[in-house]
């Protein structure tokens, strides 16, 4: 399925830069193309059955620790790209980890164009209001998603949530885009087992 991802040691440029909004992140694993492969017909060729090894590297990744989180909220989809694709492949993941998991407290109120093809700058307008927080919210919550390219989404969810008193937020994805492998080379502890994507 793919390799775990090696530890950055400390925050990478983007958050130092200070382009993400939530306080700490993790990966599971390395985006291989044969994990990219296995995601791809995760979301889009209706096999749910992957949700099972893939939130087991999910899973893993949360026991080594750095997590404070209280609960789960996975990146909802809109309605009618739910209903189309009949589930959300965050929420199976979600609901895969050793954590209460709330998939009603973050609404997709936009139904956005695909952020596929689309620049940083462009991803961040695509999805600028595009969620809603249905309720107060408290103590920390865990952000949970495939795959994580630019952050924009998870950036606007993060907002949210603190909007509504997320006291931390947190973020874990199976994999994460736009760490290159030379930054992971420079700023990894080739002994551990997992990337730390604060």
């Amino acid at each position: 399925m793919g390799y775990p991802a090696p530890v950055i040691d400390g925050a990478c440029g983007r958050c130092l830069s200070g382009e993400t909004r939530y306080d700490f992140g993790r990966a599971a694993l390395e985006l291989s193309a044969e994990l990219r492969e296995l995601i791809h017909h995760f979301k889009y060729n209706d096999r749910v059955s992957l949700a099972r090894p893939l939130g087991r590297a999910l899973q893993a990744c949360l026991d080594d620790g750095g997590f404070e989180a209280d609960f789960t909220v996975p990146v909802p989809l809109h309605p009618k790209r739910q209903r189309q694709r009949g589930y959300n492949q965050a929420e199976l993941l979600a609901r895969r980890l050793d954590m209460p998991c709330n998939s009603k407290i973050v609404r997709r109120r936009v139904d956005t164009e695909s952020q596929t093809g689309l620049s940083r700058n462009q991803r961040a307008l695509n999805v600028r209001s595009a969620f809603e927080c249905r309720g107060p919210v408290d103590g920390a919550v865990l952000i949970v998603d495939d795959v994580q390219t630019t952050g924009a989404t998870i950036n606007e969810v993060t907002r949210v949530l603190k909007k509504k008193g997320a006291r931390r937020i947190e973020v874990l994805t199976l994999a994460r885009v736009g760490v290159s492998n030379q930054e992971l080379a420079t700023r990894t502890d080739a002994g551990s087992r997992d990337s730390i994507v604060q």
